[in-house]
């Protein structure tokens, strides 16, 4: 055979041996959701809200109109640590599968080589000859997935894959979610410390006016005293919540990836008035099939499951034999110095079928091991759409009553400072003591923190919506699926 026969009959066990690795691929399922599971789902959510297909923005905390928000936000998913961490974890899962899917196809090498030596001539006994070879070539090998073992196990790498890009995109969504809490938590705060500043500006002013009103025995020092601890409890309260408004912002540059210097905390600075909760967009849902493809988490135990599957198809297909195929060809001369212009074509071709007979029952508990992996997923898959629905329904609850507490407050607000006002003219006429326009104004002050509370959690129940609905995930998971899309 010449050289080029050789080279065409290597070319033809390499293209060959691509089909077959082509052909393997096709067919693979890529949704795993078991049919009770589904059965499970209710059709529509419209005894709660109208169902339409919008779906939540991926940029969903714009909603509260805070360019300080937005900003942060954006710094958080770009520098929290975790993130940072689940990114790595991500390009692994990556390589895993290019590592895995490589053993679909052939590898190919080139191999030259030489020898030289002395050895005992086999016509003349007592002497010996001196000889030399070389040779170079490329050679193949590849193993014929004849029963999809390879393949299943290259989608099962595909399936851990996705799942790792669903897994960083919920980790994401949450990171997003908890920076939002924490600073509606920090706004409320600074609200609560706007409130109580006020409060003690205007307790001091009056208790100034009370030691002169006393001085001249216009009251006594009962109510002279009583009001001066109403003061004092004032500027304990406003103390500790300038504490817990800078512990909290600490706590979320740490979340967004920041040192929290005092020149980093400085130029946090929150804005000390809340969106009204009922100016919130109502969040629209759609069908819980939706639910179950815009949900990163589910789409994630549903990846795992998918997984398991091709995990369990491998180890049962690891029972039957095995098919390599082997080929090389190339140039071959007895002398080394006319390797590469006096040289004779070499070739050889080989398939080798291995098939074991015993193995102790390692490749059945091999089964059995990815049986029962499988069956604890599914109940984990399970486990996961039931929690999803419970978490979305509870979410839609504390939205309805968070926004009704906020008026039930705000109202109660408002008829507590007429109550003040209304004191404060019955003492001034001289109807009623000193205590009771104090017990008015501390009434009042809770009641306006309560409203600022209030607040904070009509956002914080949009924000838990939001994350219910799986809101803002199309980024890195749909990467995956794309890429993933594209794989034989």
């Amino acid at each position: 055979m010449t050289s080029m026969t050789s080279k065409r009959t290597l070319q033809r066990l390499v293209l060959a041996a691509c089909m077959a690795s082509l052909a393997a691929c096709a067919g693979l399922p890529e949704r795993n959701v078991p049919e009770d599971v589904a059965a499970e789902l209710p059709a529509r959510f419209d005894d709660v809200l109208p169902t339409n297909e919008a779906e939540v923005s991926a940029t969903w905390w714009r909603a509260f109109d805070d360019p300080v928000l937005d900003a942060l936000v954006t710094r958080g998913l770009e520098h929290n640590s975790d993130l940072i961490i689940g990114a790595a974890r991500l390009r692994e899962a990556r390589a895993v599968l290019r590592q895995t899917r490589a053993d679909q196809i052939p590898d190919v090498g080139v191999f030259v080589g030489g020898n030289r030596g002395r050895s005992a001539s086999p016509l003349v006994p007592g002497q010996t000859a001196v000889g030399e070879s070389g040779s170079y070539g490329m050679q193949a090998a590849f193993e014929v997935d004849l029963w999809g073992r390879l393949a299943a196990q290259t989608d099962a790498a595909r399936q851990r894959y996705l799942a790792q890009g669903y897994t960083q995109a919920a980790l994401r969504l949450t990171i997003a979610a908890e920076l939002v809490r924490g600073y509606l938590q920090a706004q409320s705060l600074a609200v609560s410390q706007t409130i109580l500043a006020d409060n003690v500006v205007v307790l001091e002013d009056a208790l100034r006016l009370s030691n002169r009103r006393f001085e001249l025995g216009a009251i006594s020092e009962l109510d002279l005293q009583s009001f001066n601890s109403q003061v004092e409890d004032s500027r304990a309260q406003l103390a500790s919540t300038r504490q817990q408004y800078n512990a909290t912002r600490r706590a979320l540059l740490v979340l967004a990836g920041e040192m929290p210097t005092q020149e980093a905390l400085a130029a946090l600075e929150v804005r000390d008035e809340a969106v009204e909760p009922a100016s919130l967009p109502a969040v629209p849902l759609g069908l819980p099939s939706t639910l179950l493809e815009r949900r990163p988490d589910i789409r994630a135990a549903e990846a795992d499951l998918a997984a398991a599957n091709a995990d369990l198809a491998v180890a049962r297909r690891a029972l039957l034999p095995s098919l390599s195929l082997t080929g090389s060809a190339g140039e071959a001369s007895a002398d080394l110095s006319d390797l590469f212009d006096n040289s004779f074509s070499v070739w050889s071709i080989g398939a080798e079928l291995l098939a074991t007979i015993f193995d102790g029952g390692r490749r059945r508990g091999a089964i059995e091991a990815a049986d029962a992996r499988r069956e604890a997923v599914v109940e984990t898959y399970r486990d996961t759409v039931r929690e999803s629905f419970r978490e979305v329904l509870d979410a839609l609850d504390a939205r309805t009553a968070a926004v009704e507490v906020h008026r039930a407050r705000a109202a109660q607000a408002a008829a507590l400072d007429k109550a003040v006002n209304l004191s404060q003219r019955r003492y001034d006429e001289g109807y009623s003591d000193y205590l009771g326009v104090l017990e008015a104004r501390r009434t009042l002050l809770q009641a306006r923190l309560a409203v600022a509370d209030a607040e904070r959690a009509a956002g914080a129940a949009y924000v838990d919506l939001a994350l219910a609905l799986g809101g803002g995930w199309d980024g890195v998971a749909a990467d995956a699926s794309t890429e993933v899309a594209a794989t034989p």
